[in-house]
C-alpha cells in the first residue's frame, strides 16, 4: 500500500489498522495465518473503546476495506456497510508481506528445526527482542549443551544449570518461555529446587570469612565442605542488605543448621576477609558498599577465573531476560557473568584467597564508573 493510502485513513481507522496489525503479527510468528469475523473484530474494538460504537467500528472496517487494507475470503460476500452476514476478514496479501518482511525471523545460522523455529520468532518479539547475532547463537548453543546433558542436569536446579549452560546466566533458564525451552527438550519443572540454607555455616576455628551475594553459591559451597575451614555468610545481593545491617550489628542473629560458634560481630572481628559475587557492576557496587564498613574486605580469588572466562567472550547481556534490565550501567561495560557459573574444583581451590590487587582495583574501577 502506498503512504498515500496511509495518510488518507481516519484516526479511529489507523487504531483499527494497528490492531490488526499486532494480532496477524503475533500469529504469524507462531506459525499461524489469523484471520477474523467482523462482528467479533468490531466487538472487541468496542470493548476497548477503540471505537465508541458499533457503528463506528463498521465504518473502520469499511474504512479499510475500500482502502485496500482488508480483503473478504473467498467464497464469501464481500464487505457491506451492514456486515449482515458476518464475512471472515484478512488483511490484504499485499499488507501482510509487508509486515512479514519487518518481522524478527530465525536465522539460518541457528539451525533450529520447524518447530524451534516458531518458538525462536516468537520470543524475537518478546522476551528476546535486541538480542544480537552472536548472543543468539550462543544461546542455542547453550539451550543444546543443556538438553544433551539431561536427565543429569536437572540434579543441578536451575540457576546453577542455567549458569554454566546458558551463557553464564543463572537466571535464563526461569526467564527463557516454557514453549521455547520444552521445543529443545527442556522441562523447567524437572530441574531440583534450591536447598534452603538461610544465611551462614562456619567450623568453630574458621580460617577467614567468605561473603557470597547469592543463595545458590552459598548452597554450593556447603556442599563441597568449604563450610569446615572457613566462616560462610549469605548476603542475599540487596535483598538482605548487610551494609544496613552493620548499622546495627548487635541485633543480627546468624542463621543456620545446628548451632553457629559466632555472632557476625565476631566474624567480622576476624582477618582474611573476602568477598564472591556476580561479575557484573551490581555485584562489585555491593563490594564497595560493603568495604565501606568492612575496609579490610577484599575481592576473593574466586574472581580469577571468572574475570578470565569473560575476557574470553564467556557471559550475558545485562538484559531484562538475563535478570539484569535495572542494573546501573558503568560506561560500556554491558555484559556480565553470574557467580554460579564457577565449578566446585576452582571453588574448593580458591575460596580463602584475595584476589590479586592489581586485577581487583583494575575492575573496581570499572564498577565505580
Amino acid at each position: 500500500m502506498g503512504d498515500d493510502v496511509m495518510i488518507h485513513l481516519s484516526e479511529t481507522a489507523r487504531a483499527a489498522l494497528a490492531d490488526l496489525e499486532q494480532a496477524w503479527s503475533r500469529e504469524f510468528l507462531r506459525g499461524k495465518e489469523k484471520g477474523w469475523r467482523a462482528r467479533s473484530v468490531i466487538a472487541r474494538w468496542t470493548r476497548q473503546s477503540l471505537c465508541q460504537t458499533r457503528h463506528g467500528g463498521r465504518a473502520a472496517l469499511l474504512e479499510l476495506y475500500r482502502a485496500g487494507l482488508l480483503e473478504v475470503n473467498n467464497g464469501e460476500v464481500s464487505l457491506s456497510p451492514l456486515m449482515d452476514l458476518n464475512p471472515t476478514i484478512k488483511l490484504a496479501a499485499s499488507h501482510r508481506e509487508k509486515l512479514a518482511a519487518l518481522l524478527p525471523v530465525a536465522l539460518p545460522a541457528l539451525g533450529l528445526t520447524a518447530e524451534q523455529k516458531v518458538v525462536w520468532n516468537s520470543a524475537l518479539a518478546s522476551s528476546l527482542d535486541g538480542w544480537s547475532r552472536e548472543d543468539q547463537l550462543a544461546l542455542v548453543d547453550g539451550l543444546r549443551r543443556l538438553s544433551d546433558a539431561l536427565p543429569a542436569a536437572y540434579s543441578l536446579g536451575t540457576y546453577i544449570a542455567s549458569a554454566r549452560y546458558l551463557m553464564g546466566s543463572s537466571k535464563l533458564l526461569d526467564s527463557l518461555p516454557s514453549p521455547l525451552l520444552r521445543a529443545f527438550g527442556i522441562e523447567r519443572s524437572r530441574f531440583s529446587a534450591a536447598d534452603a540454607w538461610l544465611l551462614a555455616s562456619m567450623p568453630s576455628a574458621p580460617e577467614g570469612v567468605l561473603l557470597i551475594e547469592n543463595l545458590q553459591s552459598f548452597t554450593q559451597a556447603c556442599r563441597t565442605g568449604l563450610d569446615q575451614r572457613l566462616a560462610l555468610v549469605c548476603s542475599f545481593g540487596y535483598g538482605l542488605s548487610l551494609g544496613e545491617a552493620l548499622i546495627g550489628i548487635e541485633q543480627v542473629r546468624l542463621v543456620g543448621e545446628g548451632t553457629l560458634p559466632h555472632t557476625l560481630a565476631e566474624l567480622l572481628d576476624m582477618s582474611n576477609q573476602s568477598y564472591w559475587g556476580d561479575l557484573d557492576p551490581e555485584g562489585l557496587r555491593i563490594f564497595l558498599r560493603l568495604r565501606a564498613r568492612l575496609p579490610g574486605l577484599r575481592l576473593s580469588a574466586l574472581y580469577g577465573p571468572m574475570i578470565e572466562a569473560f575476557s574470553e567472550s564467556t557471559g550475558h547481556p545485562l538484559h531484562r531476560m538475563t535478570g539484569k534490565a535495572n542494573q546501573r550501567l558503568a560506561g560500556d561495560w554491558a555484559r556480565g557473568l553470574d557467580q554460579e557459573w564457577l565449578d566446585d574444583a576452582a571453588l574448593i581451590a580458591l575460596a580463602g584467597q584475595a584476589l590479586d590487587p592489581k586485577l581487583e582495583a583494575r575492575w573496581l574501577a570499572f564498577a565505580a564508573h
